[in-house]
């Protein structure tokens, strides 16, 4: 048996509407996932800012429990290390050192700029600001460390809100109990 194929005449490539209706689609696709991965790579900073704050935090803390078993060397005394967050510049914070007052063994428990406090400064990702906070010092005394907020806040814990720039909705809430407990949580307005 013996089978013959006809020579059949195709046209060879696509018509105008075919190319013009796939570019559309194509172009629809990419722009759906540019979007998406725009506003995926906006919370993600948040989320790693917030870890970067509550680092900062944990930093501060631990720096303040190993004063009592380094010997600094140097003829600054420290009391204290904390975090300050100027509302002004929403965009970073910085670790602190609290030295002691001359002749004592206690500091102020606050970030003061006239006596050089500054360790490090930390910048925020782009996108991303301190929205909200009811301190701008957080301090932890050796040696269990204590913790002392600027402000007397009562029985309240202290705060930083973090949210990204010009938009409302989701925010990180980092908090600091008087007993030195640090946790983080999102919030939805």
């Amino acid at each position: 048996m013996e089978f013959k194929i006809k020579n059949l005449k195709f046209p060879s490539g696509f018509t105008l509407i075919e190319m013009l209706v796939t570019l559309g689609i194509i172009t629809a696709l990419s722009s759906m996932i540019l979007v998406y991965s725009r506003k995926s790579e906006s919370v993600s900073n948040l989320i790693r800012e917030s870890n970067h704050i509550a680092f900062g935090l944990r930093r501060a803390q631990n720096q303040a429990m190993m004063m009592l078993q380094q010997d600094s060397g140097s003829d600054e005394k420290i009391c204290g290390w904390g975090i300050y967050i100027d509302i002004n510049t929403p965009e970073q914070f910085l670790l602190f050192k609290d030295l002691c007052e001359e002749g004592t063994s206690k500091g102020n428990e606050k970030y003061d700029s006239d006596l050089g406090e500054e360790v490090e400064l930390f910048s925020l990702l782009k996108g991303v600001e301190i929205s909200r906070s009811n301190v701008s010092s957080i301090t932890f005394i050796p040696p269990e460390p204590r913790v002392k907020f600027d402000s007397d806040l009562g029985n309240d814990n202290a705060y930083i809100e973090i949210q990204l720039k010009n938009q409302q909705g989701a925010f990180y809430r980092i908090e600091v109990s008087k007993e030195g407990q640090i946790s983080k949580e999102l919030k939805e307005i």
